[in-house]
């Protein structure tokens, strides 16, 4: 739902097989409706409580973004309740997900640290292209973050190990955040990450 309105069913149903469309393949007189970009700036993957207000936060600060989950219910669920505060491109499928991003691409990573990060990582990086970037925000071992970032490389493909905090809360009163990468690697990340909420040391928001 977007503004209201649910914006993908091709069956009719409402359960977690309901195939969500990226924003190009909807009818344009839907998408100038409620004037959606046909591509998102920013997407982010994983949509518990952390994924879910961090793409909340994105979307309230202006910026469409793309939102993917494995089991579809959560990413129709976010659209849904949230959809009035900002534009979703919701995808069903690891390639819809990557074919709503506008290039160079930056996606999101929001699951559990460890091999489930490397999971996901395995899944999307043979759909990106060279100069697109990888955020992973799941609080990494640093030395699993210099391993992908070395492996990644080797394709030109950022890779941005990133620790975000604040709970469930974040998404009103910012997050705290702290990026490891490369000094070139973080540009591409560049405004939308400037732009979303986040603490000053102090825990005010920036």
């Amino acid at each position: 739902m977007v503004n209201g309105t649910i914006l993908a069913s091709t069956t009719g149903t409402t359960d977690a097989r309901t195939y969500f469309r990226s924003s190009k393949d909807l009818p344009q007189d839907l998408l100038g409706a409620h004037g959606m970009s046909t591509t998102a700036q920013i997407g982010v993957t994983g949509l518990a409580v952390m994924g879910r207000n961090l793409a909340r936060n994105f979307a309230r600060n202006g910026y469409t973004v793309a939102v993917h989950n494995r089991t579809a219910s959560r990413t129709r669920d976010l659209v849904e309740e949230f959809g009035h505060e900002g534009d979703f491109v919701p995808a069903e499928t690891a390639k819809d997900f990557v074919a709503a991003l506008e290039r160079p691409r930056r996606l999101v990573i929001m699951v559990k640290a460890g091999a489930p990060t490397d999971a996901v990582i395995e899944e999307f990086a043979p759909l990106l292209e060279p100069g697109d970037m990888i955020i992973d925000g799941g609080n990494a071992h640093f030395a699993d973050t210099r391993r992908r970032e070395r492996e990644l490389r080797e394709q030109d493909i950022h890779f941005v190990g990133t620790g975000i905090s604040g709970g469930e809360e974040a998404r009103c009163t910012g997050r705290a955040s702290c990026r490891a990468a490369r000094p070139s690697r973080t540009t591409p990340s560049g405004p939308c990450w400037r732009r979303s909420p986040r603490r000053r040391p102090t825990g005010r928001r920036a």
